[in-house]
């Protein structure tokens, strides 16, 4: 770290200028992997100062200063990386995350967009949880916009994103969400569609692991707490509880199995609790079943 810090240190006494982008980048590179974030700060600083075109350049310089806890200063160094680096989707994936944790919204939106653009299957639950919660919360944008004012770009980023990326139950889970908890703008029935779909991704590793049933089994739980409060006359009503009959019949079998060949104590009484509950739930659904 002190043989790299000398030779940054000669950069103001005009030794290094025969330097060129490239050393100082990899002089960089070695400060990031010490680490030694002020001195990588200050090697690409230097490389982005020779090479403003180059788009690694200025993430790693983002980097840098999201480690020293520049948060602002890194947003602003990962933008530019993307315009230089258009078709970088992990450089976008830096944008995107260091927009949620400063709170800007708008960049969020935009960033996902091209990362579902460039191909890659997005759906990183942080940053879905970061947008939900703006919405739904009403959080303020860094630059004071009112998260309720972010509603409809999120939904559309939402509809593009579950065209794209089938199989994320969370991505299923929060646009249900939108529908259900966004004050003056609940649709119950897309948003018991969704949960449905949320429990099917789900269901695709329900055998995995004791986890991933009971987490399959929380699924059952809130379609049955939206159904409860579907209007009975509602034209999807009766698909949505044969649906649901259909979803706790199979939790029931798949937790009948799993308690078989699980032997810790704990995560089998964990697997009873949940199979429990979804007989009851099966028995009101079956009873609500007779009168449609």
């Amino acid at each position: 770290s002190s043989g790299i810090k000398a030779v940054v240190s000669t950069q103001s006494t005009g030794e290094c200028n025969h330097l060129q982008g490239g050393l100082w980048f990899t002089t960089g590179c070695t400060a990031m992997a010490i680490p030694d974030y002020a001195t990588g700060a200050k090697c690409f600083t230097t490389s982005v100062n020779i090479d403003d075109e180059n788009g690694q350049s200025w993430s790693n310089l983002g980097a840098c200063h999201e480690r020293l806890g520049n948060l602002e200063r890194a947003h602003n160094c990962y933008k530019e990386a993307t315009r230089h680096s258009f078709d970088n989707w992990r450089i976008w994936e830096n944008y995107i995350c260091s927009a949620a944790r400063i709170q800007h919204f708008a960049s969020v939106i935009v960033s996902y967009k091209q990362i579902l653009n460039l191909g890659h299957k997005y759906a990183d639950p942080k940053i879905l949880n970061c947008l939900v919660s703006a919405v739904v919360n009403n959080t303020p944008s860094i630059d004071g916009k009112p998260g309720i004012s972010f509603f409809d770009r999120v939904l559309e980023l939402f509809k593009f994103a579950s065209s794209k990326v089938t199989t994320s139950d969370h991505l299923w889970k929060c646009y249900a969400t939108l529908h259900l908890e966004v004050p003056g703008r609940e649709n119950l029935s897309l948003g018991i569609d969704y949960l449905i779909k949320g429990y099917h991704a789900c269901s695709l590793t329900i055998e995995k692991s004791v986890e991933n049933y009971l987490q399959c089994g929380q699924y059952g739980e809130m379609i049955f707490k939206c159904v409860s409060r579907e209007e009975k006359d509602s034209a999807t009503y009766g698909r949505h509880l044969q649906s649901l009959s259909t979803i706790l019949q199979i939790l029931i079998t798949k937790g009948h199995k799993l308690m078989e060949v699980t032997d810790e104590s704990e995560q089998k009484e964990a697997i009873r609790e949940c199979v429990g509950e979804c007989k009851g739930f099966l028995e009101k659904v079956e009873e609500l079943m007779l009168y449609t």
